[in-house]
């Protein structure tokens, strides 16, 4: 077995909706091992905190203000990618918003339209653009974080679910058609994290139970933290998954194991 393999020192990697969250664990992690990042986030106000907790790392961190809605942004950070990174091996899917507790007949267009450009389109937006910088740079590989919501869902969960079911779709098509490129397409499945977007939802409904997302059930009887989810992304992105191509690799604790 080699070593290095399990490694993502010396790769590069651009990670969307890094500033808070999932984002931020594998922006933070990624730079710990030694990789170079590139942390984007709609929210400028995260990047001090990023730079500085990154600043004794092994591996260098930038941060960009992007939203994943804007294409000019977008194209600028792979642009940053190439300047200053030469290659880029990795791209990190993370940026999401969730609305909760409305059924369909009582969401907006501008509800829907919202959760689907980001979660979806802000996918499509960035594997638009991202998708020939990992193509020019060899090859490389690209996590998508999915939802249990897009197997097994709850509740109010309309545009979520729908944006989220979307992404393992996209993600297994994404594969196929980069395989001969060299670039793995893969969606992490995720289960309830600690997370300041979770937070409002369990708020919202009172608790995880009345949300149908109960953690006493779960193989593992608690909810995932940033850092646990972060490790996968880390493995997806090392030479260690390198047969690991269209899938929905699931990191619940054993939510979606439960049948009833």
């Amino acid at each position: 077995m080699n070593k290095t393999q399990f490694s993502v020192t010396g790769k590069s990697v651009l990670v969307t909706g890094a500033g808070k969250g999932i984002g931020r664990a594998t922006a933070l992690l990624l730079a710990d091992l030694g990789a170079s990042v590139l942390a984007v986030s709609r929210d400028a106000r995260d990047a001090e905190s990023l730079t500085n907790e990154s600043a004794a790392m092994s591996g260098q961190l930038h941060f960009l203000e992007v939203d994943v809605r804007n294409q000019a942004q977008i194209d600028a950070a792979f642009k940053f990618t190439e300047r200053h990174f030469g290659q880029l091996h990795g791209i990190v899917n993370n940026a999401a918003v969730c609305n909760t507790g409305k059924r369909i007949e009582d969401l907006s267009d501008a509800e829907w339209d919202t959760t689907l450009d980001i979660n979806l389109k802000g996918i499509f937006r960035i594997c638009r653009a991202g998708l020939p910088v990992l193509r020019r740079s060899g090859g490389g590989s690209v996590v998508n974080v999915s939802s249990v919501h897009a197997m097994a869902t709850a509740r109010g969960h309309a545009d979520y679910a729908a944006s989220k079911g979307a992404v393992l779709s996209l993600s297994r098509q994404l594969a196929l058609d980069y395989a001969t490129d060299r670039i793995r397409v893969n969606a992490l499945i995720v289960g309830s994290v600690d997370t300041r977007m979770s937070q409002p939802a369990f708020a919202a409904a009172g608790s995880a139970e009345a949300l149908g997302l109960s953690f006493s059930p779960n193989a593992i009887p608690r909810v995932g933290t940033p850092h646990e989810i972060a490790s996968v992304i880390a493995f997806l992105l090392s030479d260690a998954s390198s047969f690991i191509n269209g899938n929905g690799l699931i990191a619940d604790g054993g939510l979606l194991a439960k049948l009833l």
